[in-house]
């Protein structure tokens, strides 16, 4: 009997100790490694959803479903809507995907009255997270910032300056989560990015904004990440984001490029028209083709499928975006370094020149043609009596100077944006021009910079807290350690 009940103590005692080290490391486990993903539901089925509507202005370009609801159709505008003979959707060939609208025809209205539920569920979601790793951090301005995955919480507004990059660093883990909790609210300027790296996704990314304005992307800026807005998003010219924009107001919209990120969202509640949503080589291809404003892609001479991928141009030049279309050009990253002279022998450039650059990327392609935009100060414009509309692009081709198609697109902030296209990269030089010898083509907008790297290293990397004390964890091996050696005595006295 004395036997049996020793047994019995020590089986008590180790069942006992497992299961407490198992209970402490599953309540802890999911705070140490850092914040979850936010569930979108059936809102992720969109690129963008609104309530009071979603307007465009210029030649924009989005990838992925739209929709609106409580409103009407009547409320989307700019798009050229062409209704489907089922009365369920629109399409525009300004969207590779199809456009819902409340007043559709069913199932339509229900299921958009679902989306939007899910959308102000996943706000609620975002905003209700506690245990930020930091609060209030760097007082809000994130230029030339790089942030590990985690939880951040600003009481006030974010910032991003004009020309700054926000790096987001997944230190090589693919499932890395960032949620952003911002009372006030989120402004991008003029040719600020959103910069991932190291294995950082766009899926993974939640901007939870609750400001009275809302969510302002400036010109040529480029976000990355799902935006869940309590009011507005608007996004200037040449602004584009990879991601989603949710608001629960409206979305505004001036020749911009929005892209769903990947993995495509799960298809549920969803009726059968968006389940088909361009998903075929040959619908991108008919929209595309549709849209004056893209490049027509070709086929290279070897067969390969020519395709086009936009990167924010690294360096400290005036270019900062460069659109490449052609074959082979996965992982493509671009920097431009400025130049002190057009090179020996070679003559100078007509006009005036604002810079040399050296235009180049990590490793070369097949180009059809590259879509590059830049900018140039007003100051130095009116310094030298030159008009906006007379800056061109020069490219150097062999000894000769080659003036590109050049567009004149805003001014804004001081800043003066451009974009030219080439047949390829080498050195180029900014120039501008007495006489109106400029070559304007169509406002060609970029597309998101899956690949893109920071314009300037980060002045600081914030480690991320864990939301529970590392000596949390430790005490708690320690307690139950402790506690099957006081068992084990307990049963080696009575025995």
């Amino acid at each position: 009997m004395t036997g049996t009940q020793k047994n019995a103590r020590k089986k008590f005692s180790l069942v006992f100790t497992v299961a407490l080290i198992c209970l402490m490391a599953a309540a802890i486990t999911p705070c140490v490694m850092g914040a979850s993903t936010v569930s979108l539901g059936t809102a992720g089925n969109y690129v963008i959803l609104a309530k009071s509507g979603i307007t465009t202005t210029g030649t924009t370009m989005i990838t992925g479903n739209i929709g609106v609801s409580p409103i009407a159709a009547g409320a989307i505008t700019g798009f050229g809507l062409i209704k489907d003979s089922s009365n369920q959707f629109s399409t525009s060939s300004l969207v590779v995907g199809r456009v819902y609208a409340a007043d559709y025809a069913s199932p339509t209205p229900a299921v958009l009255t679902t989306a939007v539920s899910d959308m102000e569920t996943a706000y609620t979601d975002a905003a209700g997270r506690a245990g930020p790793d930091a609060t209030e951090l760097y007082a809000g301005n994130l230029g030339g910032r790089t942030l590990a995955p985690g939880l951040y919480k600003w009481s006030t507004g974010v910032l991003i300056p004009a020309s700054t990059a926000l790096t987001l660093d997944a230190k090589g883990n693919g499932d890395a989560v960032w949620i952003f909790q911002v009372s006030g609210d989120l402004t991008m300027s003029s040719a600020s990015q959103v910069v991932l790296i190291n294995g950082a996704k766009a899926e993974n990314i939640y901007w939870q904004i609750g400001g009275g304005t809302g969510v302002t992307l400036e010109a040529g800026a480029h976000a990355e990440g799902t935006i869940l807005a309590a009011k507005a998003i608007t996004m200037k010219s040449g602004a584009s984001l990879h991601g989603r924009a949710l608001a629960q107001t409206a979305v505004t919209l001036i020749a911009n490029t929005i892209t769903a990120p990947t993995p495509a969202p799960a298809q549920t509640a969803v009726p059968t028209t968006v389940q088909t949503v361009a998903t075929t080589p040959a619908q991108t291809a008919a929209t595309t083709t549709a849209q004056t404003a893209a490049p027509t892609t070709t086929t290279a001479p070897t067969g390969a499928a020519s395709t086009t991928k936009t990167v924010n141009v690294g360096g400290n030049s005036g270019v900062y975006q460069a659109k490449v279309t052609g074959t082979g050009n996965t992982g493509l990253t671009v920097t431009g370094t400025t130049a002190s002279g057009p090179g020996q022998g070679i003559p100078q450039p007509s006009g005036t020149v604002y810079q040399y650059l050296d235009l180049a990327p990590a490793h070369y392609t097949t180009i059809d043609q590259a879509v590059i935009s830049f900018t140039v100060p007003v100051s130095w414009l009116d310094d030298h009596n030159i008009a906006p509309q007379n800056v061109v692009l020069q490219h150097l081709d062999g000894t000769m100077w080659d003036s590109l198609p050049t567009t004149l697109v805003q001014t804004v902030g001081g800043q003066v944006y451009f974009t030219a296209v080439s047949s390829g990269f080498g050195r180029f030089a900014i120039t501008g021009q007495y006489t109106s010898a400029a070559t304007t083509v169509q406002t060609i907008v970029s597309t998101v910079a899956q690949t893109a790297q920071p314009t300037s290293q980060p002045t600081s990397l914030p480690t991320t807290k864990s939301p529970v004390p590392v000596w949390v964890p430790v005490t708690a091996v320690i307690g139950a350690l402790l506690i099957m050696a006081v068992l084990s005595g307990r049963s080696g006295k009575n025995s």
